[in-house]
């Protein structure tokens, strides 16, 4: 009997081996910029100005044999866009001016996979991404001109605040070469960042990252 017992731990413990000596985690962090906008506007005339934004963070990734990786990230995202109106008839030249600045507390978890060997490899990403709201801005103005040249400039106001969570859909392509981390990626939110009223268009998150980053292997 105890020499069963003996054989079934050796071999527990030489599967258990076998099987996390498959596992590698590497951490570190990463820094980069995004072209976000904001989607489903829908305003006749309207013109986007699609803006640049900071997105930067921690992560941490838990790879599986030489195809497979779980990366999960701690992010500040930097979201919003801005907009551009133009009237013009008889009587006024009107022209507003929109800015509506996002920040986020960003917690990405996203499926990779790999082509390559441990240390050099292209990878596929496909996940979700949590935003928390950290911080938001928004600037407004309309400036007016008559007929005879008068020049009228209000401020533009937002009766709502933007929603405190969005869950973002995210798609990626990356390359890892010994620690230096190369990522792209497209983001686009599935919640209302403004609550939608009847007849109005959704208005989402949407962002495509660029990022350049480093891990070390544990």
């Amino acid at each position: 009997m105890k020499t069963r017992f003996s054989l079934l731990i050796i071999i527990l413990f030489i599967s258990s081996t076998s099987l996390f000596s498959q596992f590698r985690f590497s951490y570190g962090g990463k820094l980069g910029g995004a072209s976000t906008n904001l989607t489903g506007v829908g305003l006749k005339d309207f013109i986007p100005a699609p803006k640049v934004k900071f997105v930067g963070g921690l992560i941490t990734n838990f790879a599986y044999g030489s195809r497979f990786a779980l990366q999960i990230e701690a992010l500040y995202s930097g979201k919003g866009s801005a907009f551009k109106y133009y009237a013009d008839n008889s009587i006024y030249v009107g022209k507003a001016s929109i800015e509506e600045k996002l920040g986020y507390f960003a917690v990405p978890v996203i499926l990779q996979f790999k082509m390559g060997d441990k240390d050099n490899y292209f990878h596929f990403d496909g996940g979700i991404v949590y935003n928390t709201l950290v911080h938001d801005k928004y600037n407004g103005t309309i400036i007016i001109t008559d007929d005879k040249g008068n020049e009228i400039e209000q401020e533009m106001t937002i009766e709502e605040d933007p929603a405190k969570t969005d869950l973002s859909w995210a798609i990626g392509i990356g390359l890892v070469a010994n620690g230096l981390n190369f990522d792209f990626r497209y983001e686009i939110g599935t919640d209302a960042v403004f609550q939608q009223k009847e007849g109005n268009p959704q208005i989402n998150n949407r962002s495509f990252q660029v990022t350049v980053g480093y891990t070390l292997v544990y």
